[in-house]
């Protein structure tokens, strides 16, 4: 088993990894990554937003063998629909 360290960088913050994780090879260690991705990508994106995540692997010598990235682009495609109550330049609606 070899130990791999998960530096996580993404829009708002960096999170360097101090413990490291223990594997058996580095091909599951990189699946790892991509699990990692996911999950933050699940927890912190929002509509109408772009979030770039990007994963790097260090080995036990700090050298980073592996870095996998996701961005993220979300926004509406029409403008949002009119509510009742709320003012409409286009139709003259209510205040």
């Amino acid at each position: 088993m070899e130990r791999f360290y998960f530096d996580l960088y993404n829009t708002d913050h960096t999170q360097l990894d101090r413990e490291g994780q223990l594997f058996p090879s580095r091909e599951r260690a990189g699946v790892e990554a991509l699990r990692i991705l996911h999950d933050v990508a699940s927890e912190e994106m929002t509509v109408g937003d772009q979030l770039k995540i990007t994963v790097r692997i260090r080995n036990e010598k700090s050298e980073q063998i592996f870095e996998a990235s996701l961005t993220l682009d979300s926004a509406w495609t029409l403008p949002t629909p009119w509510q009742p109550g709320e003012r409409s330049s286009r139709l003259g609606g209510p205040a």
